[in-house]
Formats: C-alpha cells, sequence, structure tokens
C-alpha cells in the first residue's frame, strides 16, 4: 500500500490547470448506498465506496463502460454496508486489483456485532485489512492534473489538532474529499452529518465547490444551511434508492438545496417512489432512473479542463454547465501555519506561503495580521515564483500564533484580503494544513 502524502501537496494539480483531457466522474447506481469512480485524465482510477454487497456487478458494468481494468485507489468512507459491501466482489474471479485502498482505521470503535457480520469480514479480509487510515490534511495521488485532499474522517477536520469531542455516530465519522481538476472543485462526504458539516463550515475548509456529491444521500440531517451556503454548488448529485424505511431524499433537504442563491442544478440517480410521507423528489427531467428497479441510474460528469465546463448526462439527456471562476492571477495563499515549533515559539513559529496562480508574486508590503491588529511582515520572502511555495519564521515579529486558537489574515501591499484561516488548536511540531 503507498500512504497517501501530506497536505504539502495540495496543489500539484493547478500547474496543470490547462490540461486538455478531460475527468469522469461515474456515480454509479447502487440503489439506496453509494460508489463514484473517477477516471482521471491519465487514466488513473479512484473509487469512493462501492455500494452494498452484491453490487460488485453494478460496479464491474461501469468500469467495462469506462474502460478501466483496476482500481488506483479505493476508499471506504465509513463501515456501512451500502458503502463498502461491494468492494470484495471486484476481488474475486476474474479478479480486479485494487492498488491501494483507505479508510478511516478506528475499527475498534465498532460494536462487537458489526466487526463480525459476514459483510464486514468479507471487507475486511479482501480490502480493509490492507487499508491505510487516511486522516484530514492528507491527500492521495492519483493524477499531476488533480488533487485529492481529505478534509474529515473520525469526526474531526482539517486544522483541528485534538478534537474535544471525536466522532461518536458512524456516519458523521466519514471521510470526506476535496477533488479539485484545475478550477473545478467537487466535494464528497460519505455520509457526513451537521456535527462535521458544522466544523468545515466555521473553518470555511470547503468554498465555492461546482459540484456536491450529497452528503448522506440527502437525508435531512446533512446538506445543513450554513455548509450549503459555503459550498454553493451549481450541480449537487444525490445517490439514493427508493426505500421507505429511509425516505430518501428528504423534501426538507431538497427545499434547503434550492433555496440556495444562484439555485443549483439537482440531479438523483433514482425516484423515490412512495407518496404521503416526507421523502422528496427533484423533477422527473433530472432523475436519472425513474422506475428506481434496476441499474439504470448512473450519472455520469465529464469535466472538460480546457473548455472550462462540465456535462452532467444521463438517460440520454446531458446538461452543461461552466466551471465557475476562480481567484485571480495573483493567488497567494496560506499553506500552513506552525503555532507550536519545538524551541522558542518568538523564534520558530512559521507560516507557509503557496503562489496557487500563473505568475510570479513580490511580497514586499505584504502582511499577515491576526485579530488583534498584530502584524507579522512577509516582505523578506521577496518574490514568489508561480507554483511555488516558501517558509517564513517569526523571528520575533508581533505576531504571535496562539497556541489556543487563531484566525490569521493574509493581505496584500494595498491593504487588500488574500486569504484567511482559523484554527482551535495546536501540537507541538505539528503543522496545520490549511487546504486552500
Amino acid at each position: 500500500m503507498r500512504r497517501a502524502t501530506l497536505l504539502s501537496g495540495l496543489f500539484l494539480g493547478l500547474a496543470a490547470a490547462g490540461h486538455a483531457q478531460t475527468l469522469r466522474i461515474h456515480h454509479i447506481d447502487v440503489d439506496q448506498g453509494a460508489a463514484t469512480l473517477f477516471v482521471s485524465p491519465g487514466g488513473r482510477t479512484l473509487l469512493i465506496d462501492s455500494g452494498k454487497n452484491g453490487h460488485g456487478g453494478r460496479l464491474r458494468a461501469v468500469m467495462q463502460q469506462a474502460g478501466v481494468t483496476r482500481i488506483d485507489h479505493f476508499v471506504a468512507t465509513h463501515y456501512h454496508e451500502d458503502h463498502y459491501g461491494g468492494i470484495d466482489e471486484l476481488r474475486s474471479a476474474p479478479q480486479i486489483t485494487i492498488a491501494a485502498a483507505y479508510d478511516r482505521g478506528d475499527k475498534a470503535f465498532l460494536p462487537a456485532s458489526r466487526r463480525t457480520s459476514p459483510t464486514f469480514v468479507d471487507y475486511e479480509t479482501h480490502v480493509g485489512s490492507m487499508a491505510d487510515a487516511l486522516t484530514r490534511g492528507e491527500t492521495i495521488a492519483l493524477d499531476p492534473a488533480m488533487t485529492v485532499t481529505c478534509i474529515s474522517a473520525g469526526g474531526a477536520v482539517l486544522g483541528e489538532a485534538n478534537p474535544a469531542a471525536p466522532g461518536n455516530d458512524e456516519n458523521d465519522m466519514s471521510i470526506s474529499l476535496l477533488i479539485t481538476f484545475g478550477r473545478f472543485r467537487y466535494f464528497v462526504g460519505g455520509d457526513i452529518e451537521t456535527p462535521t458539516e458544522a466544523k468545515i463550515a466555521d473553518r470555511d475548509l470547503v468554498m465555492d465547490v461546482d459540484v456536491y456529491n450529497a452528503d448522506h444521500h440527502g437525508a435531512e440531517n446533512g446538506s445543513s444551511p450554513a455548509f450549503l451556503t459555503d459550498l454553493r454548488p451549481n450541480a449537487i448529485v444525490i445517490s439514493n434508492g427508493s426505500r421507505a424505511d429511509y425516505r430518501h431524499p428528504r423534501q426538507v433537504t431538497l427545499d434547503r438545496m434550492t433555496g440556495l442563491s444562484p439555485r443549483p442544478a439537482i440531479f438523483q440517480t433514482n425516484k423515490y417512489l412512495p407518496t404521503g410521507d416526507d421523502g422528496g423528489n427533484v423533477a422527473d427531467q433530472f432523475i436519472a432512473d425513474l422506475e428506481a428497479v434496476d441499474a439504470d441510474g448512473t450519472i455520469l460528469i465529464t469535466v472538460n479542463g480546457a473548455a472550462g465546463s462540465y456535462a452532467v448526462a444521463y438517460r440520454g439527456q446531458s446538461h452543461t454547465f461552466p466551471i465557475k471562476p476562480r481567484a485571480p492571477a495573483t493567488s497567494v495563499v496560506i499553506a500552513s501555519l506552525l503555532p507550536d515549533p519545538v524551541g522558542d515559539e518568538s523564534i520558530f513559529e512559521a507560516v507557509t506561503l503557496r503562489n496557487a496562480g500563473p505568475s510570479a508574486v513580490t511580497l514586499t508590503g505584504w502582511v499577515l495580521r491576526d485579530a488583534g491588529g498584530r502584524v507579522w511582515a512577509l516582505g523578506s520572502l521577496g518574490t514568489l515564483p508561480a507554483g511555488q511555495s516558501a517558509t517564513i519564521r517569526r523571528n520575533g515579529m508581533p505576531l504571535s500564533l496562539n497556541n489556543g486558537g487563531d484566525e490569521i489574515v493574509l493581505l496584500d501591499a494595498g491593504g487588500g484580503e488574500r486569504d484567511r484561516f482559523r484554527y482551535t488548536s495546536a501540537q507541538e511540531g505539528v503543522p496545520i494544513p490549511t487546504g486552500h
């Protein structure tokens, strides 16, 4: 197994923003479950979740259509059978290679009844026992044109050093990922719910995405208002079935989504067929499988970076959207902070900046500022080349990175705000990646 690299590689994909090839994202119809297959511009594959037990055939069929014969990376977002149940079937004859696998670890958290269930034993035997534990701030090296960054795992989010209240709900302990391809941004959160969504929103960790793979199949306890306001997606995909006991998606959740401005286009893999309860549906024209009885509901998103657009296709229909415009050309961001170094904090506190734009930026007059107005001058960094990072130590400057949490703002020479990051705690010697 190859270990996920640390967040220092977050912006590798920006250098290939003009890549002429496409990213394909298959939202596989696994009924009441989730399975999303990414085929990168270079042909490498990432499978996030694998549907329920017995859905291996559906995964194979989509892989065959996509022209891929192996899974380079597999992520099980959490330990519910509708998210990992089908993966063992890919490891059986005819065998599909799974080169690297990830879950959140922490299997001792599970009740004994789940650890000994036949489906979980199958998962552990074929994949789980070999999986690396993916933690927030780590990235998966899928393709040079892309970034895949873990935003949350186990109920803790990026920038949260030691959560005072670790996760205690299996859904909310899901791995969530922010995936970028050039300017295109995509978020998938497994079954995270309001508590983890709130921490992501409080820290502005995921902002202004193009596509949102709806948390928890469109359940009422996900896609919370503050979280949706941060994401502001142009398109939402809901992986759902037609189970009356789950009632996904909930109408109240669809109402929250449609209340966003601008209003996103919302797509469902399957129509929710029962009536008279609190389940809901979008209009039929945005539902891939209207009968919800077979595997016809797969939704394919094809991202064309060169054209600056992506298409959502299903059931003979296709809807095209522009990729959102992003940061200005001189896009310098805070990449990481070291509030609690080993040694004298007044000397060794450190900040790393990254130039995510296409042009070099002179940092003369640029500063970091905290809520109390104290600053940290950045001019000694000189000129920061495009695509490069630079680290500066405090060396006695007034601004101190508070170990108990702080909010730091990056200002350019004209006083314009370029970036902002808030954290709540720090560990000695451990940098805090921002995800920016």
